[in-house]
């Protein structure tokens, strides 16, 4: 389940060392750190074949490429000491954590269990940020790992700490309260109280989603490099601030001119910087699987291959058919392929937005919702193609269509406030409400039916970007209440995307575990109550080909007896250089 694709790497070195040189190789390269005297460049690869992502180093004046840390593990955000000597990363080893390593080559050292992206000072320390319960703690500690204690234990959250140029002062990303409006970039001096320097103002009316984090505090003034998100691109920032006292002065200013993904900018000499590039792909991907007892029965494979966006796909239950949405030709449109002989086509084409498909049982038929900018039209169509039956105008959510095993009704989830789940029959358009939540809404969108119709599993949710996996009976005359409802797994798996094998005795579900998004089964009794701990069935432990970033009902999990499917995204990483 960790495939090895080609991808190729450039890595644009800076100019006083040598000319722009190209590197064509198998494997990523991404998250660059230089020695502070430009002669050496570590950076993530998963060049060495393992399927794990490890740190590599290379000598920029003509000496070779080594790679440092291995295992079966993965490896990242490099960071040298300022004598060169000695390299802190993260690693996945052993729950986590941030590891020291001789850059020479030798025995890695755990330095802070929990920690993220290290960062040296000018004199050697060490400033990193630990998640906990609560939020995030930020720490700054000498290389022997001991006297740690947090810096401003006050905050609610603080990660993501830089530098200053002479190591006097911190700069960090921080949230005093649970509160958003408690949130912005502060300036610690010498362990001072903070100051907020109101760049969190400055994100607000560029629209920048997160909010960003600060990456680097360049030297020759008082000018931050970062990172933000605007709609669905990540571009380089900078922010200039003035001292006494600490604020923003003027607005961001984009760093780069040309369009592409940036993230993880690193100092260079000269005043150059190092970043990388990631280009994105997303396609159906494929797990074979024995669905009924949560047995994967093979490596994940690639379903749809195209440079366009592949997502939300359906199977039909014996997984010989399958329906996606697809932006293919520049509009979201609905596809289908015949798993068995490979043929795909398009069921529809024109102007409006039609995605969400939901096949039926069988695979001879579909639904799906088009959009023209007012109001949701369902649609239904044959596997086949043809002319579509339309079923009904209406304010339906998205992402919530599913075929009853009798093959005349659909689940769907009604938007209007309070937001319901029910069923709708195609030839009438009659809808029965079998979930409501006044409290809830939007949240029960993603529901879905066990294969016999008795009972409907639905993600609930317990705190912001948090739910819990429920499971509820489905009455004919009145829709489920809440104290009625049965909790599958554990509060402390975030859970999303259910799904049922087809015998109805396990439940699928995307699972948040390590920062990133898996797919798990939890085995369900006949009255539906979890027999034992869910089960891991696919992880995406590798940067270029995972599901950590995207949006769970995008990724569009669907489970059929032989296997599963869901959208996966296969990134591509280069390095580059920019002189501000």
């Amino acid at each position: 389940m960790r495939p090895n694709l080609p991808i190729v790497i450039s890595i644009a070195l800076p100019a006083l060392l040598a000319q722009p040189v190209l590197f064509e190789n198998a494997g990523t390269a991404r998250d660059p750190a230089l020695t502070a005297d430009g002669r050496s460049v570590a950076f993530v690869s998963d060049r060495g074949g393992s399927g794990f992502e490890h740190i590599w180093i290379r000598q920029l004046s003509g000496g070779g490429l080594r790679q440092l840390t291995t295992g079966n593990h993965n490896s990242r955000e490099p960071a040298f000491s300022p004598d060169g000597r000695t390299l802190a990363y993260v690693s996945d080893e052993a729950g986590g954590g941030i590891y020291l390593i001789p850059a020479a080559g030798g025995k890695p050292r755990l330095f802070a269990q929990g920690g993220h992206r290290p960062r040296f000072s000018p004199d050697g320390r060490i400033a990193y940020w630990v998640a906990d319960d609560a939020g995030a703690r930020l720490f700054v500690a000498g290389v022997t790992g001991k006297k740690k204690s947090p810096l401003h234990a006050d905050f609610h959250s603080a990660r993501d700490p830089v530098w200053s140029p002479d190591g006097k002062r911190l700069l960090f990303a921080g949230c005093r309260t649970p509160s958003a409006e408690s949130c912005d970039w502060w300036v610690s001096e010498a362990g001072g109280e903070p100051v907020a320097i109101g760049a969190a103002r400055i994100f607000r009316e560029r629209h920048m989603d997160g909010p960003p984090s600060p990456g680097l505090w360049l030297s020759g003034g008082n000018t931050i490099v970062f990172t933000a998100k605007i709609g669905e691109n990540t571009r380089l920032w900078t922010l200039r601030m003035a001292s006494d006292p600490w604020r923003v002065e003027g607005g961001a200013r984009r760093l780069t001119s040309i369009e592409q993904d940036e993230r993880a900018p690193a100092a260079g000499p000269g005043g150059r910087l190092l970043y990388t590039s990631r280009t994105q792909n997303i396609d159906i991907w494929s797990l074979p699987l024995d669905a009924n007892h949560a047995t994967p029965r093979g490596p994940l494979k690639r379903l749809t291959d195209d440079p366009s966006i592949d997502q939300r796909p359906s199977l039909s239950r014996d997984g010989k058919r399958i329906a996606w949405e697809t932006s293919r030709g520049g509009n979201f449109e609905v596809w289908v392929k015949d798993l068995v002989s490979g043929r795909e086509r398009g069921i529809t084409s024109g102007p409006l937005r039609e995605h969400m498909p939901a096949i039926s049982p069988d695979g001879s038929k579909l639904v799906y919702d088009a959009h023209d900018g007012e109001k949701v039209t369902i649609f239904e169509s044959s596997f086949e193609g043809g002319d579509p039956v339309r079923i009904r105008e209406d304010n339906v959510g998205q992402g919530s269509f599913q075929w009853t095993g009798q093959g005349g009704t659909v689940l769907y989830f009604h938007r209007e406030p309070p937001g319901t789940v029910g069923l709708m029959d195609l030839a009438s358009g009659k809808r029965t409400v079998l979930l409501r939540h006044s409290k809830f809404n939007l949240s029960i969108a993603d529901a879905r039916l066990s294969p016999d119709g008795r009972w409907i599993a639905f993600p609930v949710p317990v705190a912001s970007h948090r739910s819990r996996l429920a499971v509820a009976r489905v009455s004919p005359s009145a829709a489920a209440d809440e104290q009625d409802w049965i909790y599958a797994a554990p509060e402390a798996i975030n859970a999303s995307q259910p799904d049922w094998s087809p015998n109805g005795e396990w439940l699928y579900f995307l699972s948040a575990r390590k920062g990133g998004l898996a797919v798990s089964a939890v085995r369900l009794s006949p009255e539906k109550k979890p027999e034992g701990e869910p089960r891991v069935i696919l992880e995406f432990p590798n940067a270029n080909l995972t599901i950590a970033e995207m949006r769970p009902r995008d990724i569009g999990l669907t489970v059929a007896h032989d296997k599963l499917a869901l959208a996966v995204a296969n990134y591509g990483w280069a390095i580059w250089s920019v002189q501000p």
